[in-house]
């Protein structure tokens, strides 16, 4: 079974983490805090449910 998890519009969705930075550092320093705050309690929590629900595994082209 193939499980897909689906990005939502409404917010901007990064590629990579120099991205993150990017975007981050283009505020003023009271909305870089807020931001990674709000990054970091996202991530933590999309990692803590993913790691719940599910056992993950490299895809093949990963383990070469």
């Amino acid at each position: 079974m193939s499980i897909t998890l689906q990005t939502n519009n409404l917010v901007v969705t990064f590629d990579t983490e120099e991205e993150v930075v990017e975007y981050i550092n283009k505020h003023i320093p009271e909305e870089k805090r807020l931001l990674w705050l709000g990054f970091m309690i996202g991530s933590n929590y999309t990692a803590n449910q993913v790691n719940k629900t599910f056992n993950l595994e490299y895809k093949n082209d990963r383990n070469n």
